[in-house]
């Protein structure tokens, strides 16, 4: 069931097998193991973007197509009559995941179990991607508003437990914008990769956040954020269907599956409510084959719906009510005496056949809609924040910018994240920004091509430009001399602290001025006409 090795222990000794229903195989980390393999790369920049829910690693030498996304966290499996501990990528070859429990070191955002974070990394590092860590460098990634004691805890773990060379800390918006901007060549003249201003919205596991960023910086008394994420919405899910039908509290990663599988962003929840009543050809029902842990290892979405076989089922008992009634005609002829009546035909028990599995089934109705509607209303689970659209307004109307500035940062609304693959979102979300937002200001929404590892390819792209790497790193030297000056700045909040702490202050370096002529038409270009 799960690959990787192991060591069973139970009582006294090490090594022995564990006995009896219930045992525990649990990991035992040595000296030999949290250091390099034999045949590590070294002298590479590795690029990790550290989420709540997976992590996306890989070499940056090694190009886009490298990247790898694992499970961010530690999970407990079925194996036989035992249980055995999981970590990062061997989470993916667990069979049967009925009942698969996944414990994570970040909570709400943040990571608040070091000792789980760092067997999560060194699993990513020395099996995942085989790297001396004492020879590399490395950019990962960090949520915003992260507490001093987080920042000094993370330069700790990354400099003292796997000794890199020189690290870069970024926040995931600042690496998707200097990625949005890199991957699209038709806007490279564009004003706002020139002027370097956007709102980067990343819809996550753990929350939502809206970051303006203004040449090439963030905006900090801009950064809004929404307690809403993928998270949220799985345990939302779990609530309802539970309530309903199966109790599937414990089922995370069932539910997860079925979120996303199912789930979709209606655009108007009311007309969809009314299209959930209508009994015949429901288009809005459909099923969801559990996981048995025999038949079904994962679960699937039932191609043809439940309507259509309990309308057969109709069918065929108005079929024998009609027999019924001729039986009935026969009885009371014109002529002879009555024929005694027939009685109908008992129905033969339906037998199920040997090649045939009776599945159970998860039914979803106006689940599909009404958990990814809290994104944008949040008040339906009794939040008193506000949705995804006005985050973004919240976040560009702040005193800090002027009119000019508001327009660049609503020129270029990017959407990253895992929650923004629902069907339906981007033309939900730019309807609604589009009403909140003056006609002055012209929009323009985009999703890029991956959301889910947009963060990494930007920290790729940092990667690879060597001089801007170097000048924005902090190495293990410069940590190592300074860190108590390292730890004062940081917990003295400073937007542009007096000592070098590897935090990325600008995504990108200025690019060239363009001419007042291109910039003259570019302005004519993206002013809306009103009517």
């Amino acid at each position: 069931v799960v690959m990787g090795t192991a060591t069973t222990g139970k009582g006294k000794g090490k090594g022995n097998a564990a006995k009896g229903d219930g045992a525990v195989v649990k990991r035992e980390r040595t000296a030999a193991s949290a250091h390099a393999r034999p045949g590590a790369r070294t002298d590479v920049t590795v690029v990790l973007d550290a989420g709540g829910g997976s992590m996306k690693c890989g070499i940056a030498e090694d190009g886009a197509d490298a990247a790898v996304v694992v499970p961010h966290g530690v999970a407990r499996a079925k194996a036989g009559s035992l249980t055995v501990n999981v970590v990062a990528d061997e989470i993916l070859g667990v069979t049967d995941i009925n009942g698969l429990s996944v414990r994570r070191p970040v909570d709400r955002g943040y990571v608040v179990n070091w000792e789980l974070e760092r067997d999560v990394l060194a699993r990513v590092f020395y099996d995942v991607l085989g790297v001396d860590t004492q020879t590399c460098d490395l950019v990962i990634t960090e949520a915003p508003f992260a507490l001093p004691k987080i920042q000094s805890a993370l330069d700790a773990m990354v400099f003292e437990e796997f000794g890199f060379k020189s690290v870069v800390v970024a926040t995931p918006a600042m690496l998707a914008k200097r990625y949005a901007d890199a991957a699209d060549k038709s806007r490279a003249l564009d004003v706002n990769t020139t002027a370097r201003c956007g709102v980067v919205i990343d819809c996550g596991f753990s929350f939502a956040h809206a970051t303006p960023i203004l040449d090439g910086k963030t905006v900090a008394r801009g950064v809004r954020r929404l307690n809403l994420g993928g998270k949220s919405l799985t345990n939302y899910l779990k609530e309802l269907v539970s309530y309903r039908q199966w109790n599937m509290m414990d089922e995370s990663v069932v539910i997860e599956d079925v979120k996303e599988k199912l789930c979709y962003v209606a655009d108007d929840a009311m007309v969809e409510l009314a299209k959930c009543k209508v009994k015949k050809g429901n288009e809005v029902t459909k099923e969801y084959v559990l996981p048995d842990g025999i038949h079904v290892l994962r679960g699937f979405v039932r191609e043809d719906n439940a309507e259509t076989a309990k309308k057969g089922e109709g069918d065929d008992d108005d079929d024998d009510d009609d027999d019924d009634d001729d039986d009935d005609d026969e009885d009371f002829g014109a002529k002879g005496p009555k024929k005694k009546k027939k009685a109908p035909a008992p129905k033969k028990p339906k037998i199920v056949k040997p090649t045939e599995v009776e599945h159970q089934f998860l039914t979803l109705t106006n689940e599909r809609f009404m958990v990814p509607e809290t994104l944008f209303r949040p008040s339906d689970i009794g939040s008193t924040q506000c949705g995804v659209p006005e985050l973004v307004v919240q976040a560009v109307e702040i005193d800090d910018l002027n009119d000019a500035e508001r327009a660049l940062c609503y020129l270029d609304v990017i959407l990253v994240g895992g929650c923004t693959l629902f069907p339906n979102f981007v033309e939900r979300f730019e309807r609604e920004l589009r009403a909140l937002v003056s006609q002055r200001n012209m929009i323009r929404v985009r999703r890029l091509d991956d959301p889910i590892k947009a963060a990494w390819l930007g920290g790729l792209d940092l990667a690879l430009d060597r001089d801007f790497f170097t000048a924005n790193a902090l190495t293990r030297e410069e940590y190592m001399a300074n860190k108590k000056a390292i730890l004062e700045s940081q917990e003295s909040f400073e937007v542009v602290p007096s000592t070098r702490t590897g935090r990325l202050l600008e995504f990108a370096e200025m690019p060239e001025t363009p001419s007042e002529s291109h910039v003259a038409a570019e302005v004519k270009r993206l002013t809306p006409v009103l009517i």
